[in-house]
C-alpha cells in the first residue's frame, strides 16, 4: 500500500470504531475494544494478575504494552472532519488513541506480537505482576502511555512516595460558632511529572496559603483538610472545613470576598478555570485543631518541594520533581502523601532531606511507603531499532528522552530482563476536550509496523 492508502484505511478503521462503539460510554471502553478485536481475530487471551495478554502469532517481536491507571469516567470518542479528521473525546484521549492503535495493528500487520492490557496505579503500591513472567514470550516492551509526541523515551525515573502524619491537637470550642467549607476547585491539575508541572499549581498548597491568609485577618479555627485523590496526579481540588465565632461571620464573608479576588486574578494566567468559593455547613464530624497544630500542619506544606525541582539548563527538561498528591484529615492526624521522582540520584536525596526537615520541625511522622528504582535499558539494541526506522520513514533524527511519567512498563517489569520503550501519540486540549489526528495517529502507527519489521 502507499501512504495515502495506509492512511486512508486508517481513516476509514476509526469511522468503523466510531460506529461500532457509538452506544458504549462506559468507563471500560478502552479494553473493550482491545479484547473485541482479540477474540474477533480468534486469538489467545490470557487473564493474569487482572490483567490481559494476548498472544499474535508464534514467535512475537515485542510486546506492546497499554496500562489503564485508573478511570471512574464513561468513555466515548468520536471522529470529526475540519481542516483535517480530529479524534477527540472528554477524558483519557491518551489511552483511546492508543487503544485504537493497538487494535489496527492486531488487524493489519503481518507482524507476531503480543499485547499486555495493565490496571496498575501507585495508589496500589503492592500490586505483583509475578505470573506476566511466567508467560512473557519477548523481551521487546513498547509502552503506550507517553504522554509526549514525536520522541521516544528509553529512560525512566526513579519514584518514592513518602506518607507524612502530622500530629494534632483537638479542642471543644467556647464560643458559639458556624461552621464553614472553603473549596478550591477546577485546577488543571493531571499527571505529575509531565514538563507543564512547571506552571500547574497545586490545590492543597493553593488552599492552605488562601486560609492562611484569611485566618490572619478573621479568627478561625481548622477542622479538617481534604485534596487530591490519585497519587500520580496533581490535585486540583481541595477543601477546608473550619468555625468561626459567630459575631466574626459577617466580616469571614467580606474578607472572603477580598482574598478570592485577589487569589483569581493572581492565578489568571495559568488557572484561567479556577474557582473558590465558601458555604456554610451544618455541623462537623470532627472538633477543631489547636492552632499550633494548623501551624504545624501549614508549615510542612510551605517547606516541601513542589513540581519542578531541578531542570536541566541546557534543554530545560525536568530532572526530577515532587508532588503532594494528596491531604486526608484523621482524628489525631492529618496525613499527606508526597511523591518524588527523579532521573538523578543527587535530585533524591536533596528532595529527601527537604521533607525530612519539614517534617522534624513540623510534630510529624515520615514513613517512605514504596519505591521503584530508575529505569535504564540494559543495552540500545530496541532504541537503535526505533531511531533507523524513524530516519528511514521521515529522513530525519528521532528525539530520544528520558522521562518522569509513563513509569508504568518500569514498574511492572521492574524485576525482569527486558528493554522498554515508551511512545505516545500527539493530542491537545481544547474548551474541555482533547483531540488527536488521524495523521498524527497514522505516523506512529507506520513507525511501529516499520519497528516490528526490523527486530529480529
Amino acid at each position: 500500500m502507499d501512504y495515502v492508502t495506509d492512511r486512508d484505511n486508517l481513516s476509514e478503521y476509526v469511522k468503523g470504531l466510531t460506529e461500532k462503539y457509538a452506544d458504549n460510554k462506559s468507563s471500560n471502553l478502552i479494553e473493550t475494544l482491545i479484547l473485541d478485536t482479540a477474540r474477533d481475530l480468534k486469538l489467545d487471551i490470557v487473564n493474569v494478575d487482572d490483567s490481559y495478554y494476548i498472544k499474535k502469532g508464534e514467535k512475537p517481536k515485542a510486546l506492546l504494552h497499554l496500562n489503564i491507571d485508573y478511570n471512574k469516567n464513561n468513555l466515548s470518542f468520536s471522529i470529526e472532519d475540519y481542516d483535517k479528521e480530529i479524534i477527540k473525546s472528554e477524558y483519557d484521549i491518551n489511552l483511546i488513541i492508543s487503544s485504537i492503535l493497538i487494535c489496527y495493528l492486531l488487524d493489519f500487520s503481518h507482524e507476531s506480537f503480543d499485547v499486555l492490557i495493565t490496571h496498575n496505579n501507585i495508589n496500589m503500591c503492592d500490586m505483583k505482576y509475578s505470573a506476566v513472567a511466567n508467560i512473557l514470550r519477548t523481551d521487546n516492551v513498547i509502552n503506550f502511555n507517553l504522554r509526549q509526541a514525536n520522541c521516544i523515551a528509553d529512560e525512566f525515573s526513579s519514584l518514592k512516595l513518602f506518607l507524612n502524619q502530622v500530629k494534632v491537637e483537638r479542642f471543644k470550642p467556647e464560643y458559639e460558632f458556624g461552621s464553614y467549607r472553603i473549596s478550591l476547585h477546577d485546577l488543571s491539575g493531571g499527571h505529575a511529572g509531565e514538563e507543564s508541572d512547571k506552571v500547574k499549581l497545586n490545590s492543597v498548597k493553593l488552599l492552605v496559603t488562601i486560609i492562611r491568609k484569611i485566618k490572619s485577618k478573621v479568627d478561625i479555627d481548622i477542622v479538617s483538610l481534604v485534596g487530591g485523590e490519585r497519587y500520580e496526579y496533581i490535585p486540583s481540588t481541595s477543601y477546608i472545613d473550619f468555625v468561626v465565632d459567630r459575631q466574626y461571620e459577617a466580616d469571614l464573608l467580606n474578607i472572603f470576598e477580598i482574598v478570592k479576588n485577589e487569589s483569581l486574578e493572581k492565578n489568571l494566567k495559568y488557572e484561567p478555570d479556577m474557582k473558590l468559593s465558601l458555604t456554610k455547613i451544618d455541623t462537623n464530624k470532627k472538633d477543631p485543631i489547636t492552632k499550633e497544630s494548623f501551624n504545624y500542619l501549614a508549615s510542612f506544606i510551605e517547606l516541601i518541594p513542589m513540581g519542578s525541582f531541578y531542570v536541566n539548563s541546557i534543554d530545560d527538561k525536568t530532572i526530577s520533581s515532587s508532588n503532594l498528591a494528596a491531604a486526608r484529615s484523621l482524628k489525631n492526624h492529618v496525613n499527606l502523601i508526597i511523591v518524588l521522582r527523579s532521573l538523578s540520584e543527587e535530585s533524591m536525596n536533596s528532595m529527601i532531606e527537604r521533607i525530612n526537615v519539614a517534617s522534624s520541625i513540623s510534630n510529624s511522622i515520615l514513613n517512605e511507603k514504596f519505591h521503584i528504582e530508575k529505569w535504564k535499558n540494559k543495552d540500545t539494541y530496541l532504541t537503535d531499532v526505533f531511531k533507523t526506522a524513524y530516519s528511514e520513514i521521515n529522513n530525519d533524527e528521532l528525539n530520544v528522552v528520558k522521562t518522569q511519567y509513563s513509569l508504568d512498563s518500569s514498574i511492572i517489569f521492574n524485576d525482569l530482563n527486558v528493554k522498554i520503550i515508551s511512545i505516545g501519540v500527539k493530542y491537545k486540549k481544547a474548551e474541555n476536550v482533547y483531540y488527536s489526528s488521524i495523521e498524527d495517529l497514522f505516523l506512529v502507527v507506520n513507525l511501529l509496523e516499520k519497528v516490528l519489521n526490523k527486530i529480529y
